[in-house]
């Protein structure tokens, strides 16, 4: 979705200070020429890796769900606790803090805008080509045109994992993005057939007898 909006997408990996060996994970699972950024808004780390990116003429927004860290990052490169942060829940899961969106001035010339944490995020395009591209390039070489990567026999998708070629971890993000792709575009087929139909029975009611 940031590639279709015309945005230059890039992953920070936040509260490095609390995990260790997971960024070759997240660099495995991120899009194909998408930066991963490891930071730590509590002890400094990588934010010079984000200067680029908030320099003069340059707007940012940070989207996430709730409790990454996105305020907190502000005030770390404002150098001051500008924006309200709560702590995490028990159970981890983060607790909205940001109600609103807000535009804010970095001392490095460019401007961040903060936002409020997702619950969900649903798709309005394909963007699978650009996301994936490694196993787009596949897909054309399956027996099946229909093939869902599963069983079918003749799965190039299948084939690659196997030689090595592609990340099964990939594979099933993939998986999971396509099927919810098609389920979008049958309930805005759904919902535009019942709106024709509405409009249909309006005309029908309208005419002279």
């Amino acid at each position: 979705m940031a590639h279709e909006s015309g945005a230059e997408p890039a992953v920070l990996l936040t509260k490095v200070d609390l995990a260790t060996d997971v960024n070759a994970e997240v660099r495995a699972l991120a899009p194909l020429g998408v930066a991963v950024h490891p930071i730590s808004s509590f002890t400094g780390a990588g934010f010079d890796a984000l200067v680029p990116y908030l320099v003069e003429g340059r707007t940012a927004v940070l989207v996430g769900p709730s409790g990454v860290g996105k305020s907190t990052l502000i005030n770390t490169l404002l150098g001051e606790a500008r924006l309200f942060t709560r702590e995490v829940r028990d159970d981890s899961t983060g607790r909205h803090a940001s109600v609103r969106r807000e535009l804010v001035p970095i001392p490095s010339g460019g401007v961040l805008i903060d936002t409020p944490g997702l619950r969900e995020l649903e798709l309005w395009g394909a963007g699978l080509g650009e996301t994936f591209p490694e196993v787009e390039a596949l897909v054309a070489s399956c027996r099946y045109r229909d093939c869902t990567h599963g069983t079918e026999p003749g799965c190039a998708i299948r084939a690659g994992i196997a030689a090595g070629q592609l990340d099964a971890a990939r594979v099933d993000s993939y998986r999971r993005l396509a099927r919810e792709i098609e389920e979008l575009d049958r309930k805005r087929e759904k919902a535009a057939l019942a709106a024709q139909r509405r409009d249909d029975r309006r005309g029908r009611k309208g005419r002279p007898r």
